[in-house]
């Protein structure tokens, strides 16, 4: 059984996959490759989402994550986001298929608050719909609202761990430094991260393909 979270970027992924590998789940956080969505046990955000329906139908039994937020919430987080990507260049494999499943949702690659919206509000409607008669495979959770341990444990079938619910990507005393200052200070952290993260996992990646072909072998 896979899990993947099945919500648009911002609305608590980062929390969400770090919560999955407490519990012992390989997790993912936005892969860039299908191999990488084969040799883990579980897969978030954006680049996941979109294509629920597809993981669907090749991982059956899965179970599926849709992270929301308020709305007005929502757009503001993503638009300090994207700002963030714009500045990192267009180059890294992230921000390549950022930018795919940009247009597929939203149809921009601008921030369009109205089209933003309006595709998170499509997403939304279409995982609600698609899973309306399978109610025990699709957990809503509002991590940003304090949704955690409780819900996740006992759909997942875990017991809950004795470790708070990680809070991550938390608007931080940045977000109230002048503009110009708040984006110097930022844009490092942010490029650091998401180098360690593309980084952690090409290694997890390899290292998964390369146990499965042993074991094949052997």
């Amino acid at each position: 059984m896979k899990v993947f979270g099945i919500g648009l970027a911002r609305t608590g992924t980062t929390s969400l996959t770090k919560a999955l590998r407490i519990l012992g789940y390989r997790a993912v956080h936005f892969p860039t490759r299908f191999d990488q969505i084969l040799y883990h046990d579980a897969a978030t955000d954006t680049s996941v989402a979109y294509r629920f329906e597809e993981l669907d139908r090749l991982f059956p039994g899965s179970k599926f994550i849709l992270t929301v937020r308020d709305e007005q919430g929502w757009l503001a987080s993503y638009s300090r986001f994207r700002g963030l990507q714009v500045r990192i260049g267009k180059n890294w494999p992230m921000m390549r298929e950022a930018r795919r499943v940009r247009e597929i949702l939203f149809g921009t690659q601008e921030f369009d608050p109205e089209a933003w919206l309006a595709g998170y509000r499509r997403h939304t409607a279409r995982v609600l719909e698609y899973f309306a008669d399978r109610p025990q495979d699709l957990l809503v959770m509002n991590i940003t609202a304090g949704d955690g341990w409780e819900k996740l444990c006992p759909f997942l079938g875990k017991p809950i761990p004795p470790v708070p619910f990680p809070n991550l990507n938390k608007k931080s005393w940045l977000s109230r430094l002048p503009p110009g200052l708040g984006w110097a200070l930022r844009l490092p952290y942010f490029a650091a991260a998401q180098l360690y993260d593309y980084a952690v996992q090409r290694l997890q990646s390899w290292w998964l393909r390369h146990r499965g072909q042993g074991r094949a072998a052997a």
